[in-house]
Order: structure tokens, then sequence, then C-alpha cells
């Protein structure tokens, strides 16, 4: 390369780092670094459990907490160093039912329940909360909570975006509790027209604005505390006013806190995705390698070059050849015999009252043949293929003597 050439490719590479060196000063000076926060769709499990963010806020806190659905929740308590949160309780408890959950409460259990209707004329449906004394009371017709409420519904039940507009929310009003121990009240917006009554006067606190919305009642070791409404523990809602900070003090000093956000028990297939769902990959794959496994030949591929067909010797002694190998020709040879046997027998009815020896020697006598070789053979375990042989000339000869018409 001369001279030239190399110090116009020089001259080249330096008004290029020039050209960067000005991009990179303009791009800086043009551009900052900036954090936007994108708003995205709810998830599935947001969709599907409307508690999801407070269980997520109370593990936050240190408590092991676990959202599920269940039907027959009575008969799978929790210990009772638990908690237990229940939105949707069973309104048709037997006495069995009632008095192993009120076990449960002695023993320390703490239940946070709301009751599943309200009515305009005070009725309880209820049969254990009627027993602690409560009554539900609506402000408008028969209005039924749980039963007509999807979990939809209570994902998306108010979605006011402050506080001040859930304040000015018509549906919702706010109340203050004063707990033991705090210095400034909890407040939380509950549903309007929706309030409870201490029938017997056996709560030991009670909050509400214009009716009771908050009731406590003492069981022993444990209590049970009954909210005219657990919206506030939705998804939606539980950031709002003093909500998450409520389900802390409601829970304090659990081991565990239960979330139940449906009575509902899901399919099963359903059921076995979120228990075992690595197992349920496991055997997906399982299948589709047995599936791909048929439609591959086992042993080398046949060299079929012969078109035409074999005579029929061949066909029977490739037969035999396969019956050989197969067992030895056993199940053939055991079939032969025992029908020369049978022919033996049916034309010679006295033959039927002599055990295998007589018989033997009646039939040789008959043949021509010595008894203890038609024995061996009619009745006799082969093994050796030099017996085997001898054995089916001996059949021969008896199938033979059957058509002779001289043998009566």
């Amino acid at each position: 390369m001369s001279k030239t050439n190399r110090l116009v490719l020089w001259g080249l590479g330096v008004v290029l780092l020039l050209c960067l060196a000005w991009y990179g000063q303009w791009f800086f000076n043009n551009y900052q670094r900036q954090t936007q926060s994108q708003r995205v769709d709810v998830s599935p499990a947001a969709q599907r459990n409307p508690f999801l963010a407070a269980e997520r806020f109370l593990q936050t806190l240190g408590y092991q907490a676990e959202s599920f659905r269940a039907r027959d929740l009575i008969s799978n308590l929790p210990p009772p160093s638990d908690a237990l949160l229940v939105r949707r309780m069973q309104t048709d408890l037997s006495d069995e039912q009632r008095e192993r959950l009120n076990t449960w409460l002695e023993a320390g259990g703490v239940l946070i329940v709301t009751p599943p209707y309200f009515t305009g004329d005070g009725s309880n449906r209820d049969d254990f909360l009627s027993d602690l004394g409560v009554v539900m009371v609506s402000g408008s017709i028969d209005e039924p909570v749980d039963e007509i409420e999807t979990e939809m519904d209570i994902l998306h039940a108010g979605q006011p975006g402050s506080e001040s507009e859930a304040a000015s929310d018509g549906g919702y009003q706010t109340i203050r509790l004063l707990f033991t121990g705090e210095a400034e009240p909890i407040e939380a917006s509950f549903r309007r027209n929706r309030y409870l009554q201490d029938r017997d006067h056996w709560a030991s606190q009670q909050f509400g604005v214009d009716g009771t919305q908050y009731l406590l009642f003492e069981t022993g070791l444990g209590r049970v505390i009954v909210l005219s409404d657990l919206d506030l523990f939705t998804n939606e809602r539980i950031g709002l006013f003093d909500h998450a900070y409520l389900l802390g003090q409601l829970v304090g000093g659990r081991h565990k806190v239960w979330l139940q956000y449906g009575n509902d028990t899901p399919a099963l297939p359903q059921l076995l995705w979120q228990k075992i769902p690595f197992v349920i990959m496991t055997l997906a794959v399982l299948l589709l390698c047995m599936g791909w496994r048929l439609f591959l030949y086992t042993g080398p591929p046949l060299n079929l070059h012969k078109e035409q067909r074999r005579n029929l010797l061949e066909h029977i002694d490739a037969t035999a050849d396969y019956a050989w190998r197969i067992d030895k020709a056993d199940s053939l040879f055991e079939h032969n015999r025992n029908a020369i046997e049978q022919a033996w027998r049916k034309r010679h009815p006295s033959l039927n009252s002599m055990d295998n020896q007589q018989r033997a020697q009646w039939i040789g006598e008959k043949t021509g043949m010595a008894g203890a070789a038609v024995e061996r053979s009619l009745y006799q375990d082969i093994v050796k293929d030099q017996d085997f042989i001898k054995a089916t000339l001996v059949l021969q000869q008896l199938a033979s003597g059957l058509k002779q018409r001289e043998l009566r």
C-alpha cells in the first residue's frame, strides 16, 4: 500500500471518530433517562382470586397466608392458632358442624365472617350467626350478598381511583374504628344499607355509623369477628383508607391466615393443575413420547424382494417353523393328541370307564402297537426332540387306525 493511501485511510478514521464523538454529545444533551409506569391488565390470578392482594400484603407483614376455595370448610378446619377469613359461609350447617366450629373457636381460632344475606325484616338465615345473636338488616329490599355476586363482581366492586372518590361514592360510607392501644381511629369504607344488630348483647366490641358494621364476640380462647362487608379486603379496595391496616389488626398474633374467597370446588383438572402442575406436564410429555414411539418400527427392516406367492409346502414349513420357535409346538401337539383320544373314546365308549394306562393298553392291542408307546404319546410329557418325532408317528398310526372299518 502506498503512502498516499495510508494517509487517506487515517484521515477517514479520524473523521469517523469525530462524528461519533459529536453524535454522543448531541444525544446526551437532548435525551435524559426517565422512568414510566404503564398500567397493564389484571392478571389471571387476580381475576380468579379477589383476595390475592390481601394475601400478598399479609405475607409482606411476615404472616403465612393462603387463599383458597372450599365447599366443606368445617370438615377441614385449620389449627386453632390460625385465623380464617370466610366470605361465603355455609348457611345450612348441621348441629355437628356448628359444634365442631365452636370447639375450634374455643381452642383459640379466629373467624372473620360476613353474613350471606341482609333482609329488610331482620330475619336470619344463618344458623351459626343466629346462635351468636347477630341480626342482619338491610335498608332496602331483600339483598342476597354472596349468592348472586360472582368473583368478577367482587373484583370490580366499586373501583374508585382515590380515597376522596371512595368517600363520595354513594354506595359506601366511611366509619371509624378505635381499637384498644391505638392512638387514632382506623378509617374503613363499608357498603351502605347493610347493618348488624347484637340481639342478645353478647358482643364485646362494636363499631358503626347509623347502625353497626363491626361486631366482636369472645368465644373461649378464640373470637368471632362479624363484618357487614368484606369487600374492603378485595384487590380493588384493600389499598383505600386503612383497610390493609385493619386486616392486619384483625389477624394479629396468628400463625397463619386462611382467606376463603369461594365455597365452590374447582373442577378436577383445574385442581390437579393447581396442586401438581409438574406431574401433569411430565405425563403430557410421556404421552407425546409414547405416541411418537408408535410410529417407529422395531428391529431390522424386512427385505421383500420376492413378490411372487410361495407354494403351499413352503407355507406349511414356515408355519411349522414358527410354531416350533414359539413353544416347541406343544400347543399344536397337545391339541392333536387330545383330539385323537376323544375320537377313540367316542368310537369305543367302553374306554371312558378305564384309566389312562388301561386305555392305552386296549388301544395298543387294537392297533398292534405297544401300550407303553401309546400311553407315552397320549398322556405323558414330551421333552426331547426324538421323543416328539416318535410320538407324532404314533399319533399318525392312531389316526389311521380310526379309519379302519374292522376296528369296532
